[in-house]
């Protein structure tokens, strides 16, 4: 990934604000919490189709997505993590993020995805920025987009 201004590759360390603070790009790990872990786990291999690369049953599961990874923690071991305090036991009611992640064609996706299960809060449609997109929701409610670039014609 390269920050818009920045000549340096990725990969490369970075100074972040004045504290000076070193920062290595190795790839970025998407942590979600989930309420079910089996649930979780099958809609991410089965509806969306990424593969398991490693998981401890009940616990964890790691997955790569591109260069980055996602790893799906089941709620309470999520306490152990952070603290009961600092995770939400509650259902989403809306978006917090957004895990956005490019296809080749977003309707064969959309169709794709949908005849799998995935329940989609967006349709697919141009977006003024030049992105065809459309949002669907994992089980916990997190939000995903898959999106492409308009096609020219």
């Amino acid at each position: 990934m390269r920050i818009a201004g920045d000549s340096r590759h990725p990969g490369e360390h970075r100074t972040a604000g004045r504290l000076g603070m070193t920062i290595k790009y190795d790839g970025y790990l998407n942590v979600l919490f989930v309420a079910d872990y089996r649930k979780a786990r099958d809609f991410y291999e089965n509806v969306m189709g990424l593969e398991c690369a490693n998981a401890t049953d009940g616990v964890d599961a790691f997955y790569n997505v591109g260069s980055n990874g996602m790893l799906l923690i089941a709620r309470d071991i999520a306490d152990d993590l952070l603290s009961p305090g600092d995770v939400d036991h509650e259902p989403s009611r809306g978006g917090r993020f957004v895990m956005a992640t490019g296809v080749d064609d977003v309707d064969d996706a959309y169709e794709e995805l949908r005849a799998k299960g995935a329940t989609f809060i967006r349709e697919p449609e141009d977006r003024h920025w030049g992105l065809r997109c459309a949002h669907f929701t994992d089980p916990d409610g997190n939000v995903w987009e898959i999106h492409a670039p308009v096609a020219k014609g």
